[in-house]
């Protein structure tokens, strides 16, 4: 009987495992603009100009090349190649929640990191990425919406995202205070 049991219990496990019933949900830190500025390797604005899918042991991976066109924070490279967890490569699909999608042609503003395996990604999944769009006014505004992810504070608790809609200006301003640069990087 117990090993009946112990069949019927791994059975259920590799079914459940097989048809997804255990997944569990992301939960982001939820990261000041201070945090993302100090913690970054590099700061940079650019336009996507293609991104292709590559299987990196063990993970799918999604790398796209951005044209650089201003350094706030870093080494001024003319492009930048920028990792982000998921994709499909082979036939095989991987996806990881708060991993946020590049748009080819669009301009973005990208809090970077590099760990160890040298590739560059984005500073707390989604957090680290903002849009770049001209207000009404012709000014150059960076913006991100609420993340649907769950997000917690650094003590832990259960924390609402607000999601990012300031001036460029304001931004540049905040990462040369706290990287102790002059302003006039490559624009």
């Amino acid at each position: 009987m117990p090993r009946r049991r112990a069949i019927w219990t791994l059975t259920l496990a590799l079914a459940a495992g097989a048809f997804g019933v255990v997944s569990p949900a992301a939960t982001l830190e939820q990261l000041s603009e201070a945090r993302l500025i100090d913690e970054s390797t590099e700061i940079v604005r650019g336009t996507v100009v293609y991104c292709n899918q590559t299987y990196r042991a063990p993970m799918i991976w999604t790398v796209c090349e951005v044209n650089v066109t201003e350094t706030l924070k870093g080494t001024g490279a003319a492009k930048v190649q920028v990792a982000i967890p998921g994709g499909t490569a082979s036939g095989f699909k991987q996806s990881f929640e708060g991993a946020p999608t590049l748009t080819r042609g669009s301009e973005y503003l990208f809090f970077l990191w590099q760990g160890k395996s040298g590739m560059k990604q984005i500073m707390g999944l989604s957090q680290g990425l903002l849009n770049v769009v001209r207000d009404d006014k012709g000014n150059l505004i960076i913006v991100r919406g609420k993340t649907s992810e769950q997000m917690v504070n650094s003590a832990g608790r259960p924390v609402e995202d607000e999601g990012v809609h300031m001036a460029l200006e304001t931004m540049r301003r905040s990462i040369a205070t706290r990287s102790g640069r002059t302003m006039g990087a490559r624009q």
